[in-house]
């Protein structure tokens, strides 16, 4: 059996031409691929991405209840979907989208935003974003139905899946080793759904908007996927601003250069020239580096309000090795906690479960952040160290100043490696290392200026004007 590493993937993809699979003309396996991959994952390494929580029965009436705004927003020059990742300014009272809010205040624009965690924060001192819960209702209630009533269209879907893809999910099986037909189909005709229904809404969104460019923070959320195909069919240029550093194992971000999508952005906007060997998108998408507005601004900001404390040490969660770092982050504060204050940074999609999957973290000697009252930048500001694997806040912390750590946990080795051969960052297995690098301050070294593309909001100003003008 193969290892699913991101290169034996790929090679698999071209092999069985995946990516070119369509039904009702939706190009199925792309548009659940990465779902695919953490799968395969799941059931042979042991690594995954983690997992959505479904809709409650409140919340979807919630949505139910926002879904009633009509949409007003016309003839704008720039529509952002935005990812509903909104963090509280301590100064202001104010829940900020870092990614888009200060450029969408330049110009003519709307932001889109899709419920985070199955909701919104409020207020977000805006007065161009409209909240999509109205398709994220029908999508939820529609494959609820679809499930219950076996409709005909569930079972035309599925029987087309089952035909496409039941025999690629067999190589799979052949190739890697766990069976996945009976997961997988089924969800592959919720993405369907999904899609079908999210394009027909965003195409209503697109006939009042029209705008004349489209940047998506995250290509791969539904309603990215939808506003991409739709931009193509109209030619309205589209392009997906990173919402963080990619790595060489994400799945989203690596592709066979032939795979030309029409569910995939035109340009990629990244960080830093870091991330052009490092990322391999369709060779039809153009990667232009514009840097990170919100750090070059926050950055001088954060650090003023938060000294940095020599005591403090920041434990930074991922979706796919939480479980590991908690328990790392668990066993520091009990050997270290009276002397240090240590922090547990989690993931926006861990705050709704982390207290059921990682109960080590109800501990006094841990500090657990489990909310976005404030934004990840103060704690960063006031540590001396942080402690992860692989995730795009190593590089905000090296930023911020910050000695690093890191932790061998799932493929951190391949994705750390500049950092870890070029830089000498260590990399260890226990919390009894950590402790001891901690002590003798022989945590890594980085030198903080060069993380980011410099002048970004001029750059990000310069691309958006190429196209409204």
């Amino acid at each position: 059996m193969k290892e699913p590493t991101i290169e034996n993937f790929l090679a698999f993809e071209r092999e069985h031409k995946c990516n070119q699979i369509e039904i009702e003309g939706m190009h199925v396996w792309a548009l659940y691929r990465y779902e695919i991959h953490n799968a395969i994952k799941a059931e042979t390494v042991g690594r995954t991405e983690g997992d959505a929580q479904g809709f409650t029965k409140s919340e979807l009436i919630k949505m139910a209840i926002n879904a009633l705004k009509p949409f007003t927003y016309k003839n704008v020059d720039v529509l952002f979907i935005g990812n509903g990742r909104r963090t509280k300014n301590a100064d202001t009272g104010i829940y900020e989208d870092i990614y888009c809010d200060e450029i969408a205040k330049k110009y003519n624009s709307v932001i889109l935003e899709h419920p985070e965690n199955h909701g919104h924060c409020t207020p977000n001192g805006m007065d161009n974003v409209y909240f999509t819960d109205r398709v994220a209702f029908q999508t939820n209630l529609a494959v609820k139905l679809s499930k219950k009533f076996n409709t005909k269209v569930r079972q035309r879907r599925t029987a087309a899946v089952t035909e496409k893809i039941g025999p690629i999910l067999d190589a799979i099986k052949t190739e890697f080793g766990p069976d996945l037909r009976a997961k997988l189909i089924p969800d592959i005709v919720d993405r369907m759904y999904y899609i079908d229904i999210t394009k027909k809404y965003c195409g209503k969104i697109l006939d009042k908007a029209n705008p004349k460019l489209i940047i998506e923070i995250c290509y791969y959320a539904m309603e990215s996927y939808a506003m991409s195909i739709l931009g193509h069919e109209r030619g309205i240029h589209t392009a997906e601003y990173s919402h963080g550093f990619a790595f060489p194992t994400h799945t989203p971000m690596q592709y066979n250069p032939e795979d030309h999508l029409t569910e995939l952005p035109d340009d990629e906007l990244i960080y830093s020239e870091t991330q052009l060997p490092i990322v391999h998108l369709p060779d039809n998408v153009n990667m232009i580096t514009v840097g990170f507005p919100f750090f070059e601004k926050q950055r001088a900001h954060y650090q003023a309000e938060n000294p940095k404390d020599d005591k403090t040490i920041c434990f930074i969660s991922t979706l796919a090795e939480g479980e590991q770092i908690s328990k790392v982050a668990a066993a520091v504060a009990d050997m270290i906690g009276d002397e240090y204050h240590i922090i547990y940074k989690l993931h926006p999609l861990e705050f709704g479960y982390y207290k059921k999957r990682y109960p080590w973290l109800v501990n006094d000697k841990l500090d657990v952040i489990d909310n976005n009252e404030n934004h990840i930048f103060k704690y960063l500001a006031s540590s001396s160290v942080v402690v992860s694997t692989r995730t795009a806040s190593v590089w905000e912390g090296i930023g911020f100043g910050c000695d690093t750590i890191l932790l061998n946990y799932g493929d951190t080795a391949v994705n750390m490696e500049y950092f870890i051969k070029e830089k000498n960052v260590p990399l260890v297995d226990t919390a009894e290392q950590v402790v001891d690098l901690i002590k003798t301050g022989r945590a890594g070294k980085v030198d903080p200026n060069g993380m980011f593309e410099p002048n970004a909001f001029n750059n990000i100003s310069n691309y958006i004007e190429r196209y409204i003008k």
